[in-house]
C-alpha cells in the first residue's frame, strides 16, 4: 500500500480557481466493507472483483449515510482520476487519485450525528478506473440505512460535452487537463440533482454515433476499455434517456444522411429493447452552429437528421422519442478548454433539460 499522509492540500487549477484536494490519510477505526447494504452505487459499476466494485464512466456515484465525525474512503486508482466529494449536499473537496491503493480523507471535524457523503467520478473513462475498497468511520461511528431511491432516473449518452471536458477551464485556448473536467457540474448531473433524480452518464470524448469510434460500440460495457465487462442492464432502468451525439460526426463534414440516421435509428431501437418505457430525447449540440464553419449549416442540418430519426422511430411504432434543442454556446457565458462549454453553459443547458422533463414527464 502507498505511504499514508495526513492533512489537506490546495491545488491551483488551470482555470484560475482552486480545489481542496484530499490527501491520503491516517486510518479510522470503524471499517465498512464496500458491499455493505447501506452503500448506494449509482451508474455503471463492474462487480467481478470481490475486493470492491470498479467504475470508469463519468459521473459514477457512491454514497452512504453514517453517524460520526469523520470518514475515509479506501480506494484503488488505475490512472489519474479525480473524485468530487459532497458532504450533506455541499461540495467540499476533490480527491486526486494516485495510482495504486490508498486511504483518503473525506470529512473531518463534523458535528456529531447523521451525515451523508457522496463521491462522484469527475473524470472520463480514458483518464482511469476507480475501485471502491471500503470506507472508514470515526470511533463510535456507524453506517446508517440508505435513503429511499429517488422517484426518477436519467441517463445521458454522449461525448466530451456530456463528460464535462474542460468545463472548469479558463478559456478556449487551454487544452485538456483532468483537473478542469468536472462531470459533477455537467448539464445532465445538474438537471438530475435539480429534479432529485438518479443520474448515469455513458460518454467518452471524441466518440460518434457513426461510422467509427462510436458510443454504440461500447454502450453495452460496464468498463468501456474492458470488452469482457458486460453490463447486465439491471432494473429499474432510466425513466428518461438523452442522446447527445453529433458534434464529432459533423466535425470534418456533414455525414451521409442515410448512413447516419439509419445508425442512429438502430441505436434507438437497442435502447428501446432494454428500456421499453423510457422517454428518449435526441439532442442537438451546443458546439454546433449555422455560422461556422463557413458555408455549412450544421445546427439546422443536425435538427433535420434528428427529425428523420424521430420519424423512423414513429414508423416503427415508437412514439416516445423526442427532440431537445440546446442553443449554440455564447462566448459571453465563458468558454471551456478547446472551445467546450463552460460551467455556465452547462447550467443553461441543465435548465432547458430540467424544464422539458418537468413539462413532458411531470417530474
Amino acid at each position: 500500500m502507498n505511504t499514508l499522509h495526513s492533512g489537506l492540500l490546495c491545488l491551483a487549477l488551470a482555470g484560475g480557481g482552486s480545489a481542496i484536494l484530499a490527501q491520503e490519510a491516517p486510518q479510522l477505526p470503524v471499517a465498512v466493507v464496500p458491499s455493505a447494504a447501506g452503500i448506494r452505487y449509482v451508474g455503471r459499476f463492474d462487480n467481478r472483483d470481490t475486493a470492491g466494485l470498479r467504475c470508469a464512466w463519468s459521473g459514477s456515484e457512491v454514497s452512504l449515510r453514517f453517524s460520526g465525525t469523520a470518514a475515509n474512503a479506501k480506494l484503488r486508482f488505475t490512472g489519474g482520476d479525480l473524485l468530487q466529494v459532497v458532504i450533506d449536499g455541499k461540495s467540499t473537496l476533490t480527491i486526486q487519485g494516485r495510482s495504486g491503493e490508498g486511504v483518503y480523507a473525506l470529512a473531518r471535524g463534523l458535528a456529531p450525528g447523521s451525515h451523508r457523503v457522496e463521491m462522484w467520478k469527475r473524470t472520463e473513462p480514458f483518464v482511469g478506473t476507480v475501485q471502491i475498497l471500503g470506507f472508514q468511520l470515526s470511533r463510535g461511528g456507524s453506517l446508517l440505512p440508505a435513503p429511499a431511491r429517488p422517484a426518477h432516473s436519467l441517463e445521458v449518452i454522449g461525448d466530451s460535452i456530456s463528460c464535462g471536458y474542460g468545463n472548469e477551464g479558463a478559456n478556449q485556448n487551454e487544452h485538456f487537463n483532468p483537473t478542469t473536467e468536472n462531470a459533477y457540474l455537467t448539464y445532465g448531473a445538474i438537471a438530475a440533482r435539480t429534479l432529485n433524480a438518479d443520474y448515469s452518464c455513458v460518454a467518452w470524448s471524441g466518440r460518434k454515433m457513426w461510422p467509427d469510434f462510436s458510443i454504440p460500440e461500447i454502450y453495452d460495457l460496464a468498463l468501456p476499455a474492458d470488452a469482457a465487462s458486460k453490463w447486465a442492464f439491471p432494473g429499474p432502468g432510466p425513466d428518461a434517456i438523452l442522446i447527445n451525439l453529433a458534434t464529432n460526426d459533423f466535425g470534418k463534414g456533414v455525414p451521409d444522411k442515410t448512413g447516419w440516421t439509419d445508425a442512429y435509428t438502430a441505436f434507438v431501437k437497442r435502447l428501446r429493447a432494454h428500456y421499453p418505457k423510457a422517454a428518449i430525447y435526441l439532442a442537438t449540440s451546443p458546439m454546433m452552429s449555422d455560422s461556422w464553419p463557413a458555408g455549412r449549416h450544421d445546427a439546422t442540418t443536425v435538427k433535420e437528421y434528428l427529425m428523420q430519426v424521430q420519424s423512423n422511430a414513429a414508423s416503427d411504432g415508437d412514439k416516445n422519442v423526442r427532440i431537445i434543442v440546446f442553443a449554440t454556446q455564447d462566448q459571453k457565458d465563458g468558454m471551456g478548454s478547446d472551445w467546450h462549454p463552460s460551467v455556465k453553459t452547462h447550467q443553461i443547458m441543465a435548465a432547458v433539460l430540467a424544464q422539458r422533463l418537468k413539462q413532458d414527464l411531470r417530474w
